[in-house]
């Protein structure tokens, strides 16, 4: 799989614990998107791997699990904008050792007003009550697992839900969003380092034009 790499801004906070380890490096770009008559105020953000693509979320990815937001915990921020933390009920888990319920922390909240900020563009809050399949990174100095944006916070009715057209996992002829995860981790992707850049051809000096030689005069 080609990784996307671009050249981005250096980050803490949530996008810190997001990046660390994609690629080797930390990549994220905030741009801060909103007008006077907005009430939700976007963050453009670009990593090194296109994580729309499975096998990317799920190689990022430390616990990549189903569960369901039982309660909203309330907004920290840690250097970029408020986050909003929930209380996640584990349901099943793919990939990692998640158990019980966990801290989910996910860049974005409200302001005074009320209005969204900080919010990744493409992303939502999650919402009280809703399921969802969660890519996440733990941060272990914080004890919280921050979703991955956009892609790692994916909202599900149930864990057997019809996946028409994706990978049949266990093979009984009805693909299902659980297989789909199945299929998912066991393809994954190795985003631990990220291949080298090309270097450039360097081409040869040209040799400089040699002047005339002096010639005596008569």
């Amino acid at each position: 799989m080609t990784l996307k790499r671009k050249t981005v801004l250096i980050a803490t906070g949530a996008a810190l614990a997001v990046a660390v380890g994609i690629g080797g490096t930390v990549v994220y770009q905030e741009v801060n998107e909103r007008n006077e008559a907005a009430t939700t105020s976007h963050a453009s953000l670009t990593y090194e791997a296109d994580f729309s693509d499975d096998a990317n979320l799920a190689g990022a990815a430390e616990d990549l699990f189903y569960g369901k937001v039982t309660a909203l915990k309330g907004q920290k921020d840690l250097g970029i904008g408020p986050e909003s933390q929930y209380a996640v009920e584990v349901q099943r888990v793919f990939k990692g050792d998640v158990t019980g319920v966990v801290v989910v922390n996910q860049q974005g909240g409200k302001d005074e007003n009320g209005d969204i900020v900080n919010l990744p563009e493409g992303d939502a809050l999650l919402e009280v009550g809703k399921r969802y399949l969660f890519a996440t990174k733990y941060n272990p100095d914080l004890r919280f697992n921050t979703v991955i944006p956009v892609f790692g916070d994916m909202p599900i009715p149930h864990t057997e839900a019809a996946a028409p057209g994706l990978p049949d996992a266990n093979g009984d002829g009805k693909p299902t969003m659980s297989d789909r995860w199945t299929a998912a981790v066991q393809n994954q992707n190795d985003l631990s380092t990220a291949p080298p850049d090309e270097e450039p051809t360097e081409e040869p000096a040209e040799d400089p034009t040699p002047e005339p030689s002096p010639t005596n005069g008569s």
